[in-house]
């Protein structure tokens, strides 16, 4: 198991397998494990920056004004995906192709 400080992670960007920049990390998911916390997927681009936002009307409102509520090449990965081993660089260990796409509303689960 790896373990790492988030604050080391938050902000980071993200290269995929070939070393171009899809974004910078905005946010975290993670699920409690007994007394821990297991990051579950990792939120890149600005869209998941305003994700947090949309759960108001005027988040909803700053997403549509900008188009963000359905814009590709905004990124769900999963924390096995996610190579973050030396945490300045994280790396994607996957084709782009086999990320999740944030195209449809923001996810609610919270």
């Amino acid at each position: 198991m790896t373990m790492v400080n988030l604050e080391h992670l938050a902000g980071r960007r993200v290269l995929s397998q070939r070393g171009k920049s899809i974004g910078y990390i905005e946010e975290i998911r993670a699920e409690p494990d007994g007394d821990d916390f297991v990051v579950t997927e990792f939120h890149v681009g600005i869209y998941a920056a305003f994700e947090r936002l949309s759960a108001s009307a005027i988040g909803v409102a700053v997403l549509d004004l900008f188009r963000l509520r359905r814009r590709d090449g905004l990124y769900r990965i999963p924390w096995d995906k996610l190579d973050i081993s030396d945490p300045a660089r994280p790396r994607l260990l996957c084709p782009m192709t086999e990320l999740s796409i944030m195209k449809s509303a923001p996810d609610f689960r919270d």
